[in-house]
């Protein structure tokens, strides 16, 4: 495998950023962000429509079955058996030019029209109860090409009442034509009783061929309509279109490799059994921060994320650690009161913290712990409203202070896409960074949640794309393990209180 340097780290990851000017000049010319380019993106659509299906499969499932039911429950409540009876006639004319073959023609065109008339009806049904006429049938017409033939079909929902209905009109349709034009006669040359078999027979197949194409026809649209809609960020060309910062580090998808299945693995720089590839994703990500960091002469970094249990409190562990591997004197806070989780991944009993500072139960020195080399302020205990505790005021005497004992400050924050807090929290920091979980969250909703953190602190510093499939594209990087021992942690329903 190809030895990589931090140099080599830092030259890739920039690598991956479009120039200042080229942007500049996709947004003079309305390009910006990849616009113009969503709705010919047919490959990303295609492949999270596939997503879509491999997520959704057995909702898909159950809906086809469900279209392929409605369609055969239907269709044999609608069915109705029809029968025909057909009569063919010849027409002769003479006395005038009129050849036998065009008024062979008018006759089929017009007797749809004539056999609906009231005169014509009464004549029809003048030997006949009117109990005994069934009115759902219907009389048409088809004409013989160049010919003096035409064929008038009865249709019916009985064939006994088919065949009733052509020996009347067989009867009095010729003389009904003679009466209006006394030069035309009507000649019987075939006829064609209705049979006890209809002629629309039902087809239990059929009506299931139907259903099932019906339903596979839904599920296509709603996959094209979930990809057209939702557009997932998945990659890092979709950071382009989010953001011009674009995307940090790639952390790829990994697991830690656990010796006894009862032993909670945690996915930090310091466990000697964490992929090779994870740790090298995430010092570049360090790599990178640290240098904006310094050439703005910031200290404070907040890590927040869109939705919960995309990574955002194991990227900001894990960047501390980086911060402490590089010599680099780190504080981390837990700044997710709701549901701290710092402490935890540490291995760390839980004590006083950021709750107790915020309440003024506990001074600055207080809440400071050690964990090697990290110093750690845990979330702490929290009772009653938690909005409330986030007083701007404490937060930055409290920043003021870290700052002038450690090098770097990282806050692990509530994603922004379900409280307010990490936008509150940003106000007192320096930098920002937002974790995106690839294919888990819409282009929509992480812009979104980008625009929420920059209002509130507009030093933003790009995106980490957490459990990227193209990790291993960039760097080479080995196995894919998955995702099995988690990079985030059970949030619930956010905006409830941690347990007490």
């Amino acid at each position: 495998m190809e030895a990589i340097t931090t140099d080599t780290l830092t030259e890739r990851m920039d690598s991956m950023q479009e120039s200042d000017k080229v942007r500049a000049e996709r947004v003079r010319t309305g390009q910006q962000y990849g616009a113009g380019q969503e709705g010919i993106d047919l490959f990303s659509m295609m492949d999270d429509a596939l997503r879509c299906f491999q997520k959704y499969w057995l909702q898909f499932l159950l809906l086809i079955v469900i279209v392929t039911a409605v369609f055969i429950i239907y269709g044999n409540r609608q069915y109705v058996p029809q029968y025909q009876a057909k009569v063919t006639y010849a027409v002769n004319k003479t006395g005038d030019s009129d050849t036998d073959a065009s008024i062979a023609q008018r006759l089929s065109n017009s007797i749809s029209v004539v056999t609906k008339t009231g005169d014509f009806k009464d004549r029809l049904f003048a030997d006949v109860e009117e109990e005994n006429v069934n009115p759902n049938y219907v009389i048409s017409s088809a004409y013989t090409d160049n010919s003096n033939l035409f064929s008038v079909t009865v249709t019916a929902n009985n064939y006994n009442n088919a065949n009733m209905l052509l020996d009347l009109l067989e009867n009095m349709y010729p003389e009904w034509v003679a009466g209006s034009n006394g030069t035309i006669e009507l000649q019987v040359v075939d006829r064609a009783l209705a049979g006890e078999n209809p002629v629309n027979g039902y087809s239990a197949m059929k009506q299931l061929v139907e259903g099932v194409l019906a339903g596979v026809i839904l599920c296509l649209a709603i996959a094209a309509l979930y990809a057209q809609l939702i557009r997932t960020v998945r990659k890092e060309s979709d950071m382009k279109k989010i953001t011009s910062k674009g995307c940090i580090s790639l952390i790829p998808e990994i697991a830690v490799k656990k010796r006894e299945k009862s032993k909670k693995q945690q996915l930090l720089l310091t466990n000697k059994r964490v992929d090779w590839g994870f740790k090298q994703s995430v010092q570049a990500a360090q790599l990178r921060i640290e240098k904006q960091m310094e050439q703005e002469h910031k200290q404070v970094l907040l890590v927040s994320s869109t939705l919960p249990q995309e990574g955002k409190s194991m990227t900001a562990v894990n960047l501390a650690l980086a911060f402490m591997q590089h010599e680099k004197k780190t504080v981390l806070i837990d700044g997710d009161l709701r549901k701290p989780s710092v402490a935890e991944m540490l291995g760390m009993e839980e004590q006083k913290g950021l709750a107790e500072y915020l309440k003024g139960n506990a001074k600055v020195k207080e809440v400071l712990q050690k964990k090697g080399d990290l110093t750690v302020i845990q979330g702490g205990k929290v009772h009653g409203n938690i909005s409330s505790l986030m007083d701007e005021s404490r937060m930055e005497e409290l920043m003021t202070f870290l700052k002038s004992e450690f090098d770097y400050v990282i806050i692990d924050t509530p994603p922004l896409g379900s409280v307010v807090d990490a936008a509150l929290i940003a106000k007192t920091a320096d930098a920002s960074v937002l974790v995106i979980s690839a294919n888990a969250v819409s282009r929509r909703m992480a812009n979104s949640v980008k625009e929420q953190l920059i209002n509130a602190n507009p030093n933003f510093l790009g995106v980490i794309l957490n459990k990227a499939d193209e990790g291993t594209k960039h760097y080479g990087y080995g196995k894919r393990y998955g995702s099995k021992y988690g990079y985030g942690y059970g949030y619930g329903r956010y905006g409830q209180n941690p347990k007490e």
